[in-house]
């Protein structure tokens, strides 16, 4: 393994911005000799300068990002920086550079190399916002500061968040509180080291005396540094439906196909497309509506091109990222087509929340009144995200592999009436077969992800398939585990309002054969009081236990005794079926301990952990030289960055929090806590 690098060497030596070197710049700035004389040769209060960098306008077509520099700020505090992330970065801070490296991560030090095609920049994009074109938005509040490779060899992307006005900020002063930006730091950490496709966070910086006007108050602003791959959106392209020009377009494509996805390296050239003439996983109403053989006809795919592939992968790539977050029970809050990543990663969070309790219409958002992104839309929000992704590149994905550099020569001046009408045509067709595509990879990860939950292992293979006899086979094995497993244990969550991840962690905690006993008549006595207890709160289990003690054994009862006996008999129903499926209970157990984190950061928990500092430390916020007490982020960043061990929590540091924070019972004060919304105010 290679030494962890100083970063002041990383940037002199192996740095380097892509965007820059491959895409369109805004007029204003045109080049970097350009960007590099405006730093160098005007002070940051000259309206030159300034204007360039920081007055927000409308970008002219073609446009793919704008130079930028950070805002300078009177202060900036360390607050913490993540080891764990320093470490994927194969970053060092035990050398005579820790400073400077701390002041790069802030923003307050800015490294440019005219040698090394490095400098500061903003994209530029545009977005649907709750199912609404919003026009030009780009990045607002976000300096793209540089590449570097991790120590995988992958190139990663560091920027900062809150780092002042851009030429995107619109109406926004480009600040981000402190409240928004704990909560985007700890959660980007924590959804990656679950095993959830996100971006990363390595740093979070106060700034002393920044405040910002939010909700009505003045709030303290801090800046986080965080990476990805890439952050290139849904909303890049969206700018140019807004913005038609058609040699942006082709090269933004151009560059994710080659510089983001590695030449297609990974695009889905082994199973044919036209394997996905079909809907898999019609619902049990659909199947009597339509059986597999009166399905709609599509129109087969020929002369696949690469823009086809790209297409394609980045339907994938989200719906197995959806599937994540629909297994683990996480709510983005704000799905729009700017805040959805080309490379299915979990970005840009706001009020987001985990399911404290199963409720598939709970919206973490104060502010979606319609319950557009509530947790059970999520999977089809997305989805219409990409379609509008197929829409903003129907004329690449519409030609074909024969078409399309005629198209891109001649341009939209030189595209026929009877082009146009073959290229709608052969676009909607993709888009027809993606649907299918995007239901079969999510409904499989999604089953995958629940049945390693469970502890079971369903012994399919999706990367092995490659034909339609392969997706057939896989897609019964699924349906079935859905019909029997997953919708009937949802429904049950749903009407005990358990604790959705606590219930796998119960589950897997329940160290006994899981049987039914079916000689009993008795149906309370047919599984066993501690069994019971994984699915039922104490309060309703007592009742329940009342209700089968009496001689009527609650025959006479109405209303919410009812209910309880009918949900007991679904129990009793589905572990028989779950039973079924478990070959070895110890096996059982080790793999569900492999997939359920101990520990995730819900909206209660991070709310406890920022007052801590905007209520108790209010006073020390604006002060450069006062001593924050930073050890209950500390600790959170901890066990959000080792979910599934908490040998590695640091017992030393606020032991008491892992007993609260951990806590698996389910009373009154707990669920109160529960199902919390924020607004997107940040």
């Amino acid at each position: 393994m290679c030494e962890p690098r100083n970063l002041i060497n990383v940037l002199k030596t192996q740095s380097t911005s892509k965007i820059i070197q491959k895409l369109n710049p805004d007029k204003t700035i045109s080049n970097l000799s350009q960007a590099i004389n405006l730093v160098e040769n005007y002070p940051p209060t000259n309206e030159t300068r300034y204007t360039s960098f920081h007055v927000p306008r409308q970008v002219v077509p073609g446009t793919h990002f704008a130079y930028n520099m950070p805002m300078k700020r009177d202060h900036y505090k360390l607050l913490i920086l993540s080891k764990y992330a320093m470490n994927d970065l194969n970053l060092s801070l035990e050398n005579n550079y820790q400073e400077d490296t701390v002041k790069i991560l802030s923003g307050n030090k800015v490294f440019y190399s005219e040698s090394r095609n490095v400098f500061p920049y903003s994209l530029a994009y545009a977005g649907f916002q709750f199912g609404q074109f919003a026009g030009q938005l780009g990045d607002g509040r976000l300096v793209n500061l540089f590449d570097i490779k991790d120590k995988r060899d992958a190139w990663q992307t560091l920027q900062v968040k809150g780092s002042g006005l851009t030429p995107f900020s619109r109406f926004g002063d480009g600040k981000a509180v402190l409240r928004s930006s704990i909560r985007e730091f700890i959660i980007s950490e924590a959804l990656y080291h679950i095993g959830i496709p996100s971006t990363r966070a390595v740093q979070l910086t106060l700034l002393p005396g920044t405040k910002a006007m939010r909700n009505g108050k003045l709030e303290p602003c801090a800046v986080v540094c965080r990476f990805a791959p890439s952050w290139i959106r849904l909303g890049n392209f969206d700018l140019f439906r807004m913005k038609p020009n058609l040699p942006g377009l082709v090269k933004l494509t151009d560059y994710c196909i080659d510089e983001v996805f590695n030449k297609g390296d990974d695009f889905p050239t082994n199973i044919d497309i036209n394997f996905f003439n079909k809907d898999y996983f019609l619902d049990t109403e659909e199947k009597m509506k339509t059986p597999e053989k009166e399905q709609d006809i599509i129109d087969p795919i020929t002369n696949i091109s690469k823009y086809d592939l790209f297409y394609r992968h980045v339907v994938n790539l989200n719906a197995k990222c959806v599937a994540y977050w629909q297994s683990y029970g996480f709510l983005n809050g704000v799905l729009n087509t700017d805040n959805t990543s080309i490379m299915g990663l979990s970005i840009d969070f706001g009020p987001f929340n985990f399911l404290d309790i199963f409720e598939p219409d709970f919206t973490p958002n104060h502010d979606d009144s319609m319950k557009r992104y509530c947790f059970q839309n999520q999977p089809d929000v997305i989805w219409w995200n990409l379609v509008q992704l197929g829409q903003a590149i129907s004329v690449l994905i519409g030609s074909g592999s024969t078409q399309i550099n005629d198209i891109i020569t001649k341009g939209y001046e030189g595209m026929t009436p009877d082009i146009e009408t073959a290229l709608v045509k052969r676009a909607n067709s993709i888009l027809q077969h993606c649907s299918n595509e995007y239901k079969y990879w999510f409904t499989t990860q999604y089953a995958l992800l629940m049945s390693q939950r469970l502890g079971i292992d369903l012994n399919i293979e999706m990367e092995s398939a490659t034909t339609q006899h392969d997706l057939n086979r896989i897609s019964e094995v699924v349906q079935e585990f859905c019909d029997t497993i997953i919708e009937p244990l949802l429904k049950i969550l749903q009407r005990t309002k358990i604790d959705y991840n606590n219930f796998f962690i119960n589950l897997q905690n329940y160290t006994e054969e899981i049987n039914v006993i079916s000689n009993n008549n008795n149906n309370i006595e047919k599984l066993p009081q501690k069994y019971l207890s994984v699915f039922f709160t104490p309060e309703q289990l007592t009742k329940l236990n009342t209700i089968y003690e009496r001689e009527d054994n609650g025959n006479g009862e109405n209303g919410e005794n009812r209910v309880l006996k009918e949900i007991l008999e679904d129990i009793i129903e589905w572990t028989d079926s779950y039973s079924r499926l478990i070959t070895n209970n110890g096996g059982r157990i080790e793999l569900a301990k492999k997939n359920n984190p101990l520990f995730i950061p819900r909206s209660w928990i991070l709310d406890e952990v920022i007052e801590d500092f905007t209520v108790r430390q209010k006073d020390k916020l604006s002060d450069p030289n006062a001593e924050l007490d930073t050890t209950s982020l500390n600790k959170l960043l901890i066990m959000s960055t080792h979910p599934y061990d908490p040998s590695k929590w640091d017992h030393s540091l606020q032991p008491e929090k892992e007993a609260e924070w951990t806590n698996l019972s389910q009373t009154p004060e707990t669920m109160a806590k529960a199902l919390k919304q924020a607004s997107c105010s940040s």
